[in-house]
This record gives C-alpha cells, sequence and structure tokens, in this order.
C-alpha cells in the first residue's frame, strides 16, 4: 500500500529535507520491496504459453486470469499509486520554484536600470532566485532516481507477472507488460484511465 504523501505547501519545498524523506520511504516501502511482494504470487509450474489453444484446460486458464489479476491489482494499487504520489510532490515543487522565478523576473524587470559605472552597487538589491534554483535541481535529481527506480522495478514486474497485457483496466488487450518499451507507456495510460 502506498504511503501518504504529507500536504503539500511552498516551505515544504523550501526546506525539502521531509519531502526527500518522504520519498526516499515511500521508495524503500514499495519498489525496495517489489520482488518480495511479486514472489507472493503464485506462479505456474509448467511453463506455456498463453493463447486459447486447446493445450490449455479450463482450470489451467483459470490460474493464469487470476494470477494476472493478483498482478494488476498490485501494479495498479501499489506501484503506480506511490509513483504518482512522488510525482505529485515533484511537480508541485517544480511549479512553485517555477512561479516563484517568474514573478521574481517580473519584479526586476519593473526596476529602473541604473549603469553600473553610476551605481556599481545597484545589482546587490536585484532579488535573486538562488532557491528556487535549488529546488529546480533537487526535483532534476529526484527525477533522475526515479527513472533508475522505476526501471529496476520495471523489469522485476516483467520477470514476475509475464504476458500481464490482456484485459488491462480499460478492458481491452492493450498490454501492461514489458513490450520493449519499458514502464513509461503503462503508467502513462493507468494515469490516463484513472484520472480522465
Amino acid at each position: 500500500m502506498p504511503v501518504e504523501k504529507p500536504a503539500l505547501t511552498p516551505e515544504l519545498c523550501y526546506s525539502a529535507e521531509s519531502l526527500r524523506r518522504f520519498l526516499l520511504f515511500s521508495r524503500s516501502l514499495t519498489d525496495d520491496t517489489i520482488s518480495a511482494d511479486l514472489n507472493s504470487i503464485p506462479m505456474l509450474k509448467e511453463s506455456k504459453t498463453l493463447g486459447s489453444g486447446s493445450s490449455w484446460t479450463k482450470p489451467e486458464r483459470e490460474k493464469v486470469g487470476s494470477r494476472r489479476r493478483i498482478c494488476k491489482g498490485f501494479i495498479y494499487s501499489s506501484v503506480f499509486e506511490s509513483w504518482k504520489g512522488r510525482d505529485e510532490i515533484l511537480e508541485y515543487c517544480e511549479k512553485i520554484a517555477n512561479d516563484r522565478k517568474s514573478e521574481i523576473s517580473a519584479i526586476a524587470a519593473k526596476k529602473p536600470k541604473v549603469d553600473p559605472r553610476l551605481d556599481p552597487y545597484e545589482a546587490r538589491d536585484l532579488p535573486t532566485y538562488t532557491k528556487e534554483e535549488e529546488i529546480l535541481s533537487w526535483v532534476r535529481v529526484e527525477r533522475g532516481v526515479e527513472d533508475i527506480v522505476r526501471d529496476r522495478s520495471w523489469s522485476i514486474i516483467c520477470e514476475r507477472c509475464i504476458d500481464i497485457g490482456a484485459d488491462s483496466v480499460s478492458g481491452d488487450t492493450t498490454a501492461i507488460g514489458d513490450n520493449g518499451s519499458g514502464w513509461k507507456p503503462a503508467y502513462r495510460t493507468w494515469k490516463d484511465s484513472k484520472f480522465h
């Protein structure tokens, strides 16, 4: 189950230590334990190709369908929900920093320009956005970490939830399993189906 994210305020972005701790904690509860969580889903004893061929008995098809549903339920309710919570934090803080940078730039643009030869200390009174750059920097770093963590988690999911693609969230046969394109298309499809 994904951990509940903190209530977002601009102050949290400016003192990002608690948000970084949340991101680390969320990853440790979801992505770091994904292999153990998926190991609890029953595997098929024999390796067979999924299909509607006559080699599959009804109980075997039901077992595969049940395993697929359990796998999907775990991916959607635990993994993707955790990823979404972390994304919301990063998007929020990035927006706060960019909005503040725009405000500061607008304030600086309204100030009359003074020739530095006449007043070399004029620049010291101009507002800066060093803190906002720090926020954008840690957001970039955390997004890089997210990509690495998600690539690793997705490879484990694809290994443990083979052929999870049939009967997706929307009911069609769009594959959630790895078709060589990684986690991004599956995650985007889930978000689109859930939030639009």
